[in-house]
């Protein structure tokens, strides 16, 4: 049998959070070293939901994870390490899900609509890596603020191509978007910070309606947001 059916066939048995068979075993050093790391990043979300970042330790990152300390220490440097390959994983997963449900939509306005509705989601769904990427929840770091300020800084691009797609939207001020991703990101961080995400669906398309209004103006704004579709399993 080659490797990669055995890699293959380890992974799936292994999944994202099962613990690691105890004695000799033959799965490959490559599956055992990408599995604990996985276990490490889902632990350190999980101790920062429940302790705060200012007061997580290494060992809440470990007992969450429910590797040694040891692992922790060939895999990150320190608490700072490990919060910000966290905080990565996060933002690529969210990228991946508003680029895969923003593709199906024609319209900018239904984009929009569409990336708020997906935002939704990712912060119900998973408010633990939703946290990873509130500017609020990395304080008092310096450099974990900084990161995720610069992750902002991809969706402000995704939401100035409004200013190519919508007539007169080319003269709106310099910093429209940084403003209305700022009010985003502040009124969904908090209801994820307070564990109030059941209340993000309701949200959702007055959020969309905040975000177009400059762009098509308040008719074409609460059409849309009045036209957004619940997402799989939510009510908007």
């Amino acid at each position: 049998m080659s490797a990669d059916p055995i890699r293959a066939a380890a992974e799936q048995a292994l999944g994202a959070t099962s613990p690691l068979p105890r004695g000799p075993h033959k799965i490959p050093r490559e599956v055992v070293v990408d599995h604990q790391r996985q276990r490490l990043l889902r632990g350190a979300a999980q101790a920062m939901a429940e302790h705060g970042l200012a007061k997580m330790t290494v060992a809440h990152v470990i007992a969450a994870a429910g590797v040694s300390r040891s692992t922790f220490y060939e895999n990150f440097d320190n608490k700072r390490g490990c919060v910000l390959a966290a905080h990565e994983q996060a933002f690529d997963r969210f990228a991946g899900d508003l680029a895969r449900a923003c593709a199906g939509a024609s319209q900018w306005s239904a984009k929009v609509a569409v990336a708020v509705a997906t935002t939704t989601v990712f912060a119900v769904r998973s408010p633990e890596q939703a946290r990873l990427l509130i500017p609020d929840a990395l304080a008092p770091d310096p450099v974990l603020i900084e990161r995720a300020l610069a992750s902002n800084d991809y969706f402000i691009g995704l939401l100035r191509n409004g200013r190519e797609e919508c007539p007169g939207a080319a003269s709106l001020p310099e910093l429209t978007e940084r403003a209305l991703i700022g009010a985003t990101v502040a009124v969904i961080g908090r209801r994820i910070l307070h564990d109030q995400t059941d209340q993000l669906p309701e949200l959702a398309p007055r959020l969309t309606h905040l975000i177009l209004l400059p762009y098509v103006g308040g008719k074409e704004a609460a059409r849309a947001a009045k036209a957004m579709l619940p997402p799989p399993g939510l009510t908007l």
